[in-house]
């Protein structure tokens, strides 16, 4: 396993700035908005051929709401975890209460861990040198840094990593994770369904909308594989997202769907289908990633014997082309298939991976041909020679004929469902090529 770096403080004192100049990309949201971080996020770093996972907190705050003490909760858990902790105080605002009430707590509860005390924000020398007060915390050899600048950072980085374990066979190797990107509108249970899956309360759960604010990764295994389950915050209509905060959440959530291998799209039972919803669809299936429809909250929905297969016809009769997309009834609460859900995910990125030989794609295309002869409006015939896979990401079918601006849609959409038909594609988008021989 890889070293993890805990980086704790009290809100806005620049954790999440520092967090993004040592992965040296804009990974967490940055805000002067106290408590834009709620959840832990990790990522992996790498500093001079070290590699470590770096983990930004929430926060330690006072105050008594239900987010902040789920934040503080969050914090403790991620100095359990850590191999190493860098508490980090604002320069500019000194020492304050809550700076040392985390002091008492990390010197007390966490003896045995490696702890580095940051004082950020120390972007001038009068500034640092009225920092040299700060000693009075109780670490005897504080690290100067800015965040925001990258002063001092550096020096202060290969010194906790030189106290750290190197993982064995360090080096960047192939990685054969499965991403699982959990996608939908706000509250419709998504970090409910990501700790119902690690069993353990991993993300804040509330039922205030928009809880989540970042993208956050969780890795498992099931069944020998492992699999990364990445909690986004949920996809509201464009109007209704504010500048700032939620902008920058919803950004989040787009890219997570581009590194995703396939979307699990969480529907709220009891409200159906929504154009948002096919909107977040539309955008995975655009990106060419694998889509699995969960529907949630199923535990609250009235039933009868025919209630699920209602429910997936008026489903099918939505989504239209997008029918190949499979669907499980979920609940998060009561653990109802949430496990059923992933294998068929695993399934689907399997399936995302395959390549049919050459012989079997011809074999089905003489097949389809043989069934319906490809008609044109101009009368000139439509020959289609030739059939191969190109290596992609994804299932990509190139088709060689005599003239591909001869090719009606009607055809291509036919062609599309012998495809699927013949091959298993399910929840996978597909892309054709005709290309002039």
């Amino acid at each position: 396993m890889k070293p993890l770096i805990a980086l704790v403080g009290r809100p806005n004192v620049g954790k999440s700035t520092l967090f993004n100049r040592i992965l040296r990309e804009r990974s967490a949201i940055v805000d002067p908005t106290p408590g834009v971080t709620r959840d832990r996020h990790i990522s992996p770093g790498e500093w001079q051929g070290k590699q470590f996972l770096l983990m930004d907190t929430g926060g330690y705050a006072l105050e008594n709401d239900t987010i902040s003490t789920a934040m503080l909760e969050q914090t403790m858990r991620a100095i359990q975890d850590a191999d190493a902790i860098i508490f980090i105080v604002d320069a500019r605002s000194g020492l304050t209460y809550v700076d040392l009430d985390i002091t008492k707590i990390l010197q007390r509860t966490f003896k045995d861990k490696k702890i580095f005390f940051a004082v950020n924000k120390v972007d001038n020398p009068q500034i640092a040198l009225e920092a040299q007060t700060l000693v009075r915390s109780g670490f005897t050899e504080p690290y100067f840094i800015s965040a925001r600048d990258g002063s001092g950072v550096a020096d202060m980085l290969e010194e906790v990593l030189e106290t750290l374990p190197c993982p064995e066979g360090e080096g960047i190797e192939e990685d054969h994770t499965i991403k699982l990107a959990v996608l939908g509108r706000p509250n419709v249970g998504k970090s409910s369904m990501v700790n119902t899956l690690l069993g353990t309360e991993r993300l804040i759960v509330s039922d205030i909308p928009g809880t989540t604010r970042d993208a956050i990764d969780s890795v498992f295994k099931r069944n020998q594989q492992e699999l990364t389950l990445i909690d986004t915050a949920g996809l509201r209509k464009r109007t209704k997202i504010d500048a700032g905060i939620e902008y920058y959440s919803s950004l989040r959530t787009e890219r997570a769907i581009e590194r995703c291998h396939v979307a699990l799209v969480l529907l709220d039972a009891q409200l159906g289908l929504e154009s948002q919803d096919m909107k977040i669809i539309n955008m995975a299936i655009e990106r060419k990633k694998g889509v699995v429809i969960l529907v949630n909250k199923w535990d609250l929905v009235e039933k009868d014997s025919k209630t699920s297969k209602r429910f997936t016809d008026n489903l099918e009769q939505q989504l239209g082309n997008l029918g190949y997309i499979p669907v499980v009834f979920t609940s998060a609460l009561t653990k109802k298939n949430c496990y059923r859900a992933i294998d068929i995910a695993v399934e689907v990125a399997l399936y995302r991976r395959q390549k049919f030989s050459t012989s079997s794609l011809n074999r089905f295309l003489q097949e389809t041909i043989a069934m319906r002869h490809p008609s044109t409006k101009s009368g000139k015939e439509l020959k289609i020679k030739y059939m191969t896979q190109i290596e992609s990401g994804h299932p990509v079918f190139a088709f060689f004929c005599n003239d591909p601006e001869l090719l009606e849609n009607n055809f291509r959409r036919f062609l599309e469902k012998r495809i699927r038909e013949s091959f298993p594609l399910q929840g996978i988008p597909i892309t054709m090529k005709f290309v002039r021989k």
